[in-house]
């Protein structure tokens, strides 16, 4: 096992990943982290310069990610073993047409999804891209088939990423 995690290590320093594979992880953790009855009424969206962005289904929400704030952080980079997360900044849609101060007391966010799409879905579109093919590649020689796939997953993630920036600055 040790071998294996030399070549990870190898490959991401390597290439440049490893803050981006961090990156993506604190999104992809945040389920696990925050828990079940967390987890279903807010979601990780993004994660940028040590902030990582969720949405709350109502303003209570975002009052208990506020309350629960310095231990999921500690969790998450725990997980990550590095403190790559400082701060946990939590948003609601307001309802389209709504005022702040004009809405009712215990009102959601008309927006949030009604059941938070399973990872699984969300990658079987892009298992024949060139960047899943390729980050296969570089994970097959990690037996564990659950980190395997994890792992592939989180590098095909931040390859498209950086892909997506090439497009950009062309």
């Amino acid at each position: 096992m040790d071998n294996i995690g030399k070549i990870v290590n190898n490959v991401l320093d390597e290439r440049g990943w490893r803050d981006k594979v961090l990156e993506k992880m604190t999104v992809q953790l945040w389920s696990d982290v925050a828990g079940p009855h967390i987890a279903a009424n807010v979601i990780a969206e993004r994660f940028t310069a040590g902030t990582l962005y969720v949405r709350a289904r109502s303003p209570q929400w975002t009052q208990e990610i506020h309350f629960h704030e310095p231990r999921l952080i500690a969790s998450l980079n725990g997980r990550l073993r590095k403190p790559i997360v400082q701060k946990i900044r939590a948003r609601v849609t307001m309802p389209p047409g709504t005022r702040k101060g004009k809405v009712e007391l215990n009102w959601e966010d008309p927006t949030f999804p009604a059941e938070p799409q399973k990872r699984e879905e969300a990658k079987a579109a892009s298992k024949n891209d060139a960047a899943a093919i390729s980050s296969r590649e570089l994970t097959q020689e990690i037996q564990d088939p659950e980190m395997r796939d994890s792992l592939a997953r989180v590098i095909a993630a931040v390859k498209r990423s950086q892909e997506n920036k090439d497009r950009e600055t062309e």
